[in-house]
C-alpha cells in the first residue's frame, strides 16, 4: 500500500504570480519577466506531479511513509524538500527537476549545464549541492529528536532529457519513471524504525511543516501599486470585472454573482503587497468608491482592525492564503 502522509498542493507562488500578472498591463516592461517566472514555476510543478504519479507504483511490503512538499525550519534556516520517503532503514530525499534541453553534468566542481535546441548553454545551480544542504539541516532536525537514520537522496528529472554525465557516479540521478525500480533495489539493512515509529515520524514532520508565504511580489519585482490595474476578480472568467451592487458582487463580463469576491481580492493584496492595509488602500485596489461599503466588507473573519480613524489598519490572517482559487494545472 502506497502511504502518503502529506500531499502536494498548488504552490502559493504560482497563485501569487498569476494574481500579479492579471493586474499588470501586458505592455509593462516587467510583464514578460513575470510571465516567464510563472511559466517556469508551473513547469516545475508539472514535473513534481509527474514524479508523484510514477511513485504510486512503489508499494513495498515494509512500513513506509511518503511526504510531498515539506517546508521546515532548523537552526534558524528554512528549507524545502520536494518529496521524502521514510522507511525502517533509510530516509530518502528527492529533488525534482523539469528542465528542457540537453544536460551535461560535471564534477569538481559540480556543474549542471543546459544546452537548448539553438545551442545556447546555461550553467544551472547544482541540485546535488542543494540536496547536501537539505540533508544537513534535516539531519540536525532528526538529531534534536534523537532519531538516527541514514539519509540518502536522488535528483529526479521529470521527463526524458538527454543526459551526459562526466566523472561522477550516476546512481543519484534518475528519471521519474525509473524511481519505483530504483527504490525497490534500495538496500534495506537492519531496521532502525518500527511501523509505529515510521508513522510517528511522518506525523511529526507533517506537524512541523510550515506554510510557505511568498514575500510580497511588489517588493520582489520592484513595482508600485500605481502600476497595477484595480478591480475585483470574477471567480469564473478571472477578469477584474466584479461590481458591488445591492449587497452582492456581479460580474460585468459573464454575469456571475457571489457575496465573497472581496475575500479573493484581499488574498491577492496579501500576495502582492503584504498582510496589512487600510480602508483607503482597499478601496483603491478594489475600485470601491464608498468608505462605508469598504468598512463593511473588511469586517470579516480574515481581518483584524487596530487603531481608530486615520490610524486604522487591518491585519490580514494567514488563513486567507489557504482559500481555494479557480486555478488548476
Amino acid at each position: 500500500m502506497y502511504l502518503i502522509y502529506k500531499t502536494r498542493t498548488l504552490p502559493k507562488l504560482i497563485i501569487a504570480q498569476h494574481a500579479l500578472l492579471k493586474r499588470l498591463p501586458p505592455t509593462h516592461q516587467k510583464y514578460e519577466k513575470i510571465r516567464t517566472d510563472l511559466y517556469n514555476r508551473k513547469a516545475g510543478f508539472g514535473g513534481e506531479r509527474e514524479f508523484d504519479y510514477q511513485l504510486r507504483e512503489f508499494a513495498p511490503s515494509y512500513p513506509h511513509a511518503v511526504l510531498h512538499d515539506l517546508y521546515l525550519k532548523q537552526d534558524q534556516v528554512y528549507f524545502q524538500i520536494d518529496s521524502l520517503l521514510i522507511t525502517p532503514s533509510v530516509i530518502v530525499l528527492f529533488e525534482i527537476k523539469n528542465i528542457a534541453g540537453k544536460l551535461q553534468i560535471k564534477q569538481n566542481p559540480t556543474q549542471f549545464i543546459r544546452e537548448t535546441a539553438t545551442g545556447e548553454r546555461t550553467v544551472l545551480r547544482s541540485p546535488i549541492e542543494e540536496l547536501e544542504r537539505k540533508k544537513y539541516f534535516l539531519g540536525n532536525w532528526l538529531k534534536q529528536r534523537q532519531i538516527d537514520v541514514p539519509l540518502t537522496d536522488f535528483v529526479v528529472f521529470a521527463y526524458n532529457n538527454e543526459l551526459i554525465i562526466e566523472n561522477m557516479a550516476a546512481h543519484r540521478i534518475a528519471f521519474s519513471y525509473e524511481m519505483p525500480n530504483k527504490l525497490r533495489a534500495l538496500e534495506m539493512n537492519t531496521p532502525i524504525l518500527n511501523e509505529k515509529q515510521v508513522q510517528r515520524l511522518a506525523y511529526e514532520l507533517t506537524h512541523a511543516h510550515r506554510v510557505f508565504e511568498p514575500h510580497p511580489l511588489i517588493q520582489k519585482y520592484k513595482l508600485s501599486l500605481e502600476e497595477l490595474e484595480v478591480g475585483v476578480t470574477c471567480h469564473v472568467c478571472n477578469r477584474l470585472t466584479m461590481k458591488w451592487r445591492l449587497r452582492i458582487w456581479r460580474c460585468q463580463a459573464c454575469g456571475y454573482q457571489d457575496a465573497v469576491s472581496h475575500l479573493n481580492t484581499l488574498q491577492e493584496w496579501y500576495y502582492i503587497k503584504g498582510a496589512q492595509l487600510t480602508n483607503r488602500q482597499f478601496r483603491q485596489f478594489s475600485g470601491i468608491h464608498s468608505r462605508h461599503i469598504a468598512k463593511r466588507l473588511l469586517a470579516n473573519p480574515y481581518t483584524e482592525l487596530s487603531g481608530k480613524n486615520k490610524t486604522s489598519i487591518y491585519q490580514l490572517a494567514p488563513q486567507l492564503l489557504a482559500m481555494s482559487t479557480n486555478l488548476s494545472f
